[in-house]
C-alpha cells in the first residue's frame, strides 16, 4: 500500500484521508474505543479498493459518464469524511479532551457510503467500460526555450511598419492571427528590440474578461519602476489620468496582447496622448474587426501572421524533440512528418507535441498513438482552432496526475494573469498536493512540478533570472480553456465574477476563485455553500469579500481588495483552523487577532499592507514557515522561538528589539533573511548591528541575506564588524547604500562558492581585491558601487566571471579593462561615473571588444564640480567609441544622472551614538542639479522601494531582464549606439532629404527641443544637424525652457530641465522620427 499520496484532481481526498486514518490506528491514539476503531478499520478497507478502481479511472482515455459520476461521488465522499476527521481532532486538541469526541455512528454512516459505492463499481463493472492508454510519467527535459522558425519575414514587416516615421503621431499596427499561430511570441520579439529605443515601454496581457482596472495598473507599473503605485481604491479615470501624466510629452511604446473586444480598446486608448513624438502601439488579436477599428481601419497598419509551412512546422518539430534534425532517426522521421502535417503549422500546438515526445524517442509504439489520433481527429476538428485544442487535450491527458493536479489549480487564478512560481509551489503545498521525497523536501519537489509544467509547454515562461530559472508564468487562453473545463468536471475549483450573475450551485464548492471585474454591479453571491471550501481566491471590493467566518475548512486564503475605508477587520481568521497559507494585498490598514496560537497548521503569512498589529504570540506557531511583512511592521518578541521559519521579511534593526536580533541567531533553519533601517540612527540601532554579527554567523542555512534602506532613509556605516564570517551558503548578498559601506571588499568573499548575486559598496576597490571576486565561479549577477575614484585602472583576467551575465560598476572615476576571454558569457553591462574637468577618456572601457557576447551598454553619466560641456562631450564620445568596437552591442543607451557620490563620510558602530541622518537642508542640497543644464531624471541605481505588482524577493532578480514584464521601464531617455543610429538613418529615414526639410512648418511650444522640420529659415549649404538645431533653438529658448542641444557624428542629445521643481527630464533623439 503506498502510504504518501498527496490529495489530487482526480483522487479528491482520498491519499491524505488514508494516512490519517493510519495514524488513529497506531498506539498513540490507543485511548480510541473499540467501536471507533473497529468503524475505522472498516472503513479502511472499503477504501482501499475504492482508492484502486479511482486510479484504475483515472488513467483510462475516455471514462463513460457512469464512470465520471461515480468518481465524483468518492472525491466528495473523501473530502467529506477528511474534514470530518480534521475537525474532530481540532476539537479535540483545542478542548483538552480525549477521543471519545468520535462519533461511531458518523464512522458508520461513511463507512456505509463506502462500501455502497464499492458494490456498485463491482456490479456496473465500471473498470472494464473503455480502453486504457497512458502516456510516460517522467519528467520532461529542461527546455530553456526555442528559436521559433518561420517567422523571418513577419518580423520584418511587423518592424518596418512601427518604425516606419512618415507620420509624427501615434501609431497603432496591429497582428492578426489564429489562436497558437506565435503572434505573442513575435509581439514579445519586437518589443525586445525596440523598446530601446523609446522613453517608456509596456507590455501587458489583456484576456477575453479583461479586468481593466488591473491591466492600466499593469500598465502604470511598467512605467513608474521605482515609484509607488496609486492607491488601490483609485478609479479607472484615476488610472488613466496618471498614465497620461506620466508619459505626456514623452515617446513611448506599448504591446497589447490578445485583446479580444473594442470596448476595453476604448477605454485603453484615452490613457494615450496624441502628441507628434512618433509613439507605437503594437497589439495582438485573433479577430479581424477588432484590428481594424484599433488600427482606424488602416488595413496597411496590419500584420496578418499565416500558420507555418510544412517544412518551417517540420524543422521546429525537429528541433524541439531532439534538439535538431541531425539527431533524428530515420524510423522517426516519417511518423514525423505525418504527426506535423496534422498540426496545422500552429507553432504552440507543434511545440507542445514535441516536448511530450522528446523524453521518449525510443517508444515508438507512443509515437504511433499520437500520430494516430491526431489523424483521427482531422476528420472532425476543421478549424485551426479545433485541432489546437484537440493537441492541447492530447498533451494533458499524458500528464501525470501530480501535474494534472497542479495545473487545475492554476484555474483559481485570472485569465491571462501573471503568476508567480514562489508564490504558487507555497499554494501547492498548503492544499496538500506535494509530498516529500527521501531526496527532496516539499518545496524542492513543488519547484520542480513547475518546471515541468513550463519544459512541457503547458505554462509560458515570463520572467526569467540571469540563471535561466523561470520565476512567473502565464497560461495560453487555448490551455487555460482545456483545464478549466476539467477542473469543473472534476469540481476542483469554481471561478465566478460578481458582475455576472450567479445562480444555486448544485454541487459543494471546494474551491473558490471570486473577482469583482465591474464594481458597479458587483453584489455578494446567495445560495452558495461556503463551508467546505479549501481555497479562496479573491479580487475586489472589500465590501464584496465574503465572510471568512462562513469558510471553516479554509487552507489557503488570497485577497486582494480595497475599499474607501481605512481598515479591514481580519481578526476573525483565528477560527480557521486548517489554514495553511495566507496573502493579503491592500493599501487599507489590516487588523489582525491578537493571539494566533489556534493556527497551528499556518506555514505562509505574506502581507504585502500595512497592519494595525502583529499577533504577539506568532512567534510560537509550530509549522510556520514563511513571514513576510512590510518594512514598518514591528515583530514580537522572542521570534528566535520560530525555529522553523525559512523566510524573514522584513526585520527593521531601527525600531525592532535587541532582543530579537540576538533572536536572530537562533533561527537555524532560516534561508532569505531580509533587514532594513527606517529610522535615524540610535542607541537601539547600534546595539542591534552588534547583535546583528553575532546572529549572522550562526546562519549556516541561510541563502539570501538583504541589507537595505526604508524610503528616505540616507546614512552610510562601516558594515566590516556587522558581517565578518557570513554563511558559506549564501547564493544572494545584497549590502546596500545609503546604509552600508565597506573600507575594502572583504577578503572572506572569495569564500562564497555559491553566490549567485553579489550588491555591495566599498570605499576603495584594488585590483587585488578584484581577483577574490574572480573566485565566484557560480556569480551571474554583479553590482559594485565603489566611493573613492580608482587612481589605478581595475583590470578582468582572462576566464574571470565565467557565468557572469550582468555587471554593474558605480564609481567617480570609470577606468576598466577587460582581458581577452573575461565575462564570456556577459550580457548587459551598467557604469555610472563622473566627468571631471580636463580629464581623459582613452582607456574608459579598454578591450570591451573581448565580452563577446555583450548586448547592451547603459551609461549613466553625473559632473562632478567644474566639469564644463566640452568634458561631458568628451566622455559621450569616448564611451560611444568604446562600443564601436563591439560588433554585437544592440543597445546603447547614454543617460546623465546627477553627481556620483565620492568620499562620503562613512559611520563606524562605534561611533554610532549620536550620529544624525542627513539634515533636510543637506539632502536638499544633495538633490540640487549639478550646475549645468544637463540634468535628467535620475534612475536610482540601488532603489528597493517594491513595485506593486513585482514581489520584493524578484527586484534583483528581473529588474535587468529582457523579457516583456521584467522590465520595468523608467522616464529617462535613451539614446543608442552610432552605429545603429546610421543603419535606422539608412532603414527608416529616406525621405529626409534637405529639400523635405526646407518646408518648414511651425513648431509647437510645448517642448524647447525643436523636432526636424520645426524651423523657419532656409537651409544654408554648410548647415548640419546641429547648426539647424541651433537656430531652431534660440526661437524656442524664449518661450519654454533653456535647452542644450548638440550633434557629433550623429550623436544627438537634447536636454531640459524643469525650472520649477528642479526635477529633470531629456528628450533623446529620434533619428529622423519625429519629422
Amino acid at each position: 500500500m503506498e502510504m504518501e499520496v498527496p490529495t489530487s484532481a482526480s483522487m479528491g481526498a482520498m491519499g491524505s484521508l488514508l494516512r490519517k486514518l493510519h495514524v488513529l490506528l497506531t498506539p498513540e491514539y490507543q485511548q480510541l474505543i473499540e467501536p471507533v476503531k473497529d468503524g475505522i478499520e472498516l472503513l479502511l478497507q472499503d477504501l482501499e479498493a475504492v482508492k484502486a478502481a479511482m486510479v484504475d479511472l483515472s488513467e483510462m482515455e475516455t471514462p463513460t459518464m457512469m464512470a465520471r459520476h461515480w468518481m465524483n461521488e468518492v472525491r466528495d465522499l473523501s473530502y467529506d469524511i477528511e474534514d470530518y476527521i480534521d475537525n474532530t481532532m481540532d476539537s479535540c486538541s483545542n478542548s483538552g479532551a480525549d477521543l471519545e469526541s468520535f462519533d461511531c455512528g458518523r464512522i458508520g454512516e461513511f463507512g456505509a457510503s463506502i462500501k455502497e459505492a464499492r458494490q456498485r463499481h463491482e456490479i456496473y463493472e465500471l473498470g472494464r467500460c473503455t480502453s486504457r492508454f497512458t502516456c510516460p510519467q517522467i519528467p520532461a527535459p529542461n527546455w530553456k526555450g526555442i528559436n521559433l522558425v518561420g517567422m523571418g519575414k513577419s518580423k520584418v514587416e511587423l518592424t518596418n511598419k512601427l518604425t516606419d516615421g512618415s507620420l509624427p503621431q501615434l501609431k497603432v499596427v496591429s497582428i492578426l492571427g489564429c489562436a497558437g499561430v506565435g503572434k505573442t511570441a513575435l509581439a514579445k520579439q519586437v518589443f525586445c528590440e525596440l523598446r530601446g529605443r523609446f522613453e517608456c515601454r509596456a507590455f501587458v496581457q489583456v484576456s477575453r474578461m479583461p479586468d481593466t482596472k488591473r491591466l492600466l495598473r499593469s500598465m502604470l507599473s511598467q512605467f513608474r519602476r521605482h515609484n509607488r503605485l496609486p492607491a488601490d481604491r483609485c478609479t479607472v479615470q484615476d488610472l488613466i489620468d496618471n498614465i497620461r501624466d506620466h508619459i505626456q510629452d514623452k515617446r513611448y511604446f506599448i504591446v497589447i496582447d490578445d485583446l479580444w473586444e473594442t470596448t476595453s480598446w476604448d477605454i485603453i486608448n484615452s490613457a494615450f496622448p496624441k502628441g507628434q513624438d512618433c509613439s507605437r502601439i503594437l497589439m495582438t488579436t485573433t479577430i479581424e474587426d477588432v484590428a481594424l477599428e484599433c488600427c482606424d481601419y488602416q488595413s496597411d497598419d496590419i500584420c496578418k501572421m499565416k500558420p507555418l509551412s510544412r517544412d518551417d512546422s517540420l524543422n521546429l518539430f525537429l528541433n524541439s524533440a531532439f534538439g535538431s534534425e541531425q539527431n533524428c532517426s530515420e524510423r522517426l522521421r516519417e511518423v514525423s512528418t505525418e504527426i506535423v502535417r496534422n498540426c496545422g503549422g500552429l507553432p504552440l500546438g507543434i511545440i507542445n507535441i514535441a516536448r511530450l515526445l522528446a523524453s521518449e524517442v525510443d517508444n515508438l509504439e507512443l509515437w504511433h498513438h499520437v500520430q494516430k489520433h491526431l489523424s483521427s481527429s482531422m476528420a472532425t476538428n476543421h478549424t485551426s482552432e479545433d485541432k489546437l485544442r484537440n493537441i492541447v487535450r492530447l498533451c494533458y491527458r499524458c500528464l501525470p496526475c501530480r501535474l494534472k493536479t497542479c495545473l487545475q489549480y492554476l484555474t483559481m487564478y485570472p485569465e491571462g494573469c501573471i503568476i508567480w512560481k514562489a508564490d504558487l509551489v507555497k499554494q501547492w503545498t498548503a492544499e496538500d498536493f506535494i509530498r516529500e521525497t527521501e531526496r527532496e523536501d516539499a518545496n524542492a519537489v513543488a519547484d520542480s512540478y513547475f518546471d515541468e509544467l513550463v519544459s512541457r509547454g503547458m505554462m509560458q515562461p515570463n520572467n526569467r533570472t540571469y540563471s535561466d530559472m523561470v520565476l512567473s508564468c502565464t497560461v495560453h487562453h487555448m490551455v487555460f480553456d482545456v483545464v478549466k473545463d476539467m477542473s469543473v468536471e472534476e469540481n476542483f475549483t469554481t471561478a465566478l465574477d460578481y458582475s455576472q450573475p450567479i445562480t444555486r450551485l448544485n454541487f459543494k464548492v471546494r474551491r473558490l476563485s471570486l473577482h469583482v471585474s465591474n464594481t458597479k454591479y458587483a453584489t455578494k453571491p446567495v445560495h452558495i455553500s461556503l463551508s467546505q471550501a479549501r481555497s479562496l481566491n479573491f479580487y475586489g471590493l472589500a465590501e464584496c469579500l465574503p465572510s471568512t467566518l462562513q469558510f471553516k475548512q479554509l487552507r489557503v486564503l488570497i485577497l486582494e481588495f480595497w475599499d474607501d475605508q481605512e481598515e479591514f477587520d481580519l481578526r476573525g481568521i483565528f477560527r480557521l483552523l486548517q489554514l495553511r497559507y495566507v496573502q493579503v494585498t491592500t493599501d487599507m490598514i489590516v487588523k489582525l487577532p491578537a493571539t494566533v496560537q489556534s493556527l497551528q497548521y499556518l506555514e505562509t503569512l505574506q502581507l504585502n499592507a500595512r497592519v494595525a498589529n502583529v499577533p504577539s504570540d506568532i512567534v510560537h506557531l509550530p509549522k510556520l514557515l514563511h513571514l513576510r511583512l512590510r518594512d514598518v511592521a514591528n515583530l514580537p518578541d522572542n521570534i528566535g522561538c520560530m525555529a522553523s521559519l525559512c523566510t524573514l521579511e522584513s526585520l527593521d534593526l531601527s525600531n525592532n528589539s535587541e532582543q530579537n536580533v540576538w533572536g536572530l541567531g537562533e533561527m537555524t533553519n532560516l534561508q532569505e533573511l531580509y533587514l532594513n533601517c527606517s529610522t535615524e540612527l540610535s542607541g537601539r540601532l547600534k546595539r542591534n548591528l552588534t547583535a546583528l554579527a553575532s546572529s549572522l554567523g550562526k546562519l549556516r542555512k541561510l541563502r539570501t541575506l538583504i541589507l537595505a534602506p526604508s524610503s528616505g532613509t540616507s546614512m552610510y556605516m562601516d558594515c566590516s564588524s556587522i558581517v565578518s564570517s557570513p554563511p558559506l551558503c549564501l547564493q544572494r548578498l545584497e549590502l546596500l547604500p545609503t546604509i552600508c559601506i565597506f573600507s575594502r571588499l572583504p577578503k572572506w568573499i572569495g569564500q562564497l562558492k555559491r553566490l549567485r548575486i553579489l550588491k555591495i559598496v566599498v570605499r576603495e576597490l584594488l585590483c587585488s581585491d578584484v581577483h577574490s571576486l574572480t573566485m565566484l565561479q557560480e556569480l551571474t549577477v554583479l553590482s559594485l558601487d565603489v566611493q573613492q575614484s580608482t587612481e589605478e585602472t581595475i583590470v578582468f583576467n582572462d576566464k574571470a566571471f565565467p557565468v557572469l551575465k550582468y555587471f554593474k560598476f558605480r564609481c567617480g572615476v570609470l577606468r576598466l579593462a577587460f582581458q581577452a576571454e573575461a565575462m564570456p558569457n556577459l550580457r548587459k553591462l551598467k557604469i555610472e561615473f563622473n566627468v571631471h574637468r580636463g580629464e581623459q577618456y582613452g582607456d574608459i572601457l579598454t578591450g570591451i571588444e573581448h565580452l563577446l557576447n555583450l548586448q547592451e551598454i547603459i551609461g549613466q553619466i553625473g559632473a562632478a564640480a567644474g566639469a564644463e560641456e566640452s568634458d561631458k562631450r568628451a566622455a559621450e564620445f569616448a564611451l560611444s567609441d568604446a562600443t564601436k568596437k563591439h560588433s554585437r552591442i544592440s543597445r546603447f543607451n547614454i543617460r546623465w544622472i546627477n553627481c556620483v557620490e565620492e568620499d562620503v563620510r562613512v559611520s563606524k558602530i562605534s561611533d554610532l551614538q549620536g550620529i544624525s541622518s542627513s539634515s533636510d537642508e543637506e539632502k536638499q542640497k544633495a538633490n540640487e542639479p549639478s550646475g549645468t543644464d544637463i540634468t535628467i531624471e535620475d534612475e536610482s541605481p540601488f532603489s528597493h522601494e517594491p513595485n506593486y505588482d513585482v514581489p520584493r524577493a524578484y527586484k534583483a532578480e528581473i529588474e535587468s531582464e529582457e523579457v516583456p514584464h521584467a522590465e520595468l521601464a523608467d522616464a529617462s531617455r535613451t539614446s543608442d549606439s552610432i552605429d545603429n543610429r546610421r543603419r535606422q538613418r539608412r532603414s527608416i529615414e529616406p525621405s529626409f532629404s534637405r529639400d523635405r526639410l526646407s518646408q518648414p512648418r511651425k513648431h509647437s511650444v510645448a517642448s524647447a527641443v525643436p523636432k526636424f522640420g520645426e524651423w523657419d529659415s532656409p537651409l544654408r549649404p554648410a548647415d548640419n544637424y546641429t547648426s539647424i538645431f541651433n537656430r531652431a533653438r534660440e526661437e524656442k529658448r524664449s518661450q519654454v525652457e533653456k535647452p542644450s542641444v548638440f550633434d557629433k557624428d550623429d550623436l544627438l542629445v537634447r536636454r531640459t530641465r524643469n525650472r520649477n521643481d528642479g526635477h529633470a527630464s531629456t528628450k533623446c533623439s529620434c533619428f529622423g522620427w519625429c519629422k
